[in-house]
């Protein structure tokens, strides 16, 4: 399974990727500075916790770039699949997404 197979899957079935994906990539089109336009971004410049980051990173999406006791850095393996990949996978599907939330809370 490539890895735009596998975004298309996540964001099928848990759409709340969708917007740590697009903050991802915001960032990465614009660091704020050298040092994050070299290391990338961490868990709080996306709004994503770490456990989803963590998923991502298994699922070949996201890439440890620099890690320490402090602090973790990531950047997105291919830009240009995930970018195709939350095109092509349509818009959020809310209702689900609240639904889902609400048997959460």
């Amino acid at each position: 399974m490539s890895a735009e197979d596998r975004l298309h899957r996540l964001l099928r079935e848990q759409p709340e990727y969708r917007g740590i994906l697009e903050k991802a990539i915001k960032f990465e089109e614009n660091p704020p500075s050298d040092f994050a336009r070299k290391y990338g971004w961490e868990w709080y410049d996306v709004a994503g916790h770490p456990a989803r980051l963590t998923k991502l990173v298994s699922e070949g999406v996201l890439k440890v770039t620099y890690k320490s006791r402090r602090y973790t850095h990531y950047k997105l393996t291919d830009c240009d699949a995930v970018r195709r990949a939350l095109r092509t996978a349509g818009p959020p599907n809310f209702f689900e997404l609240g639904r889902r939330l609400s048997r959460v809370v």
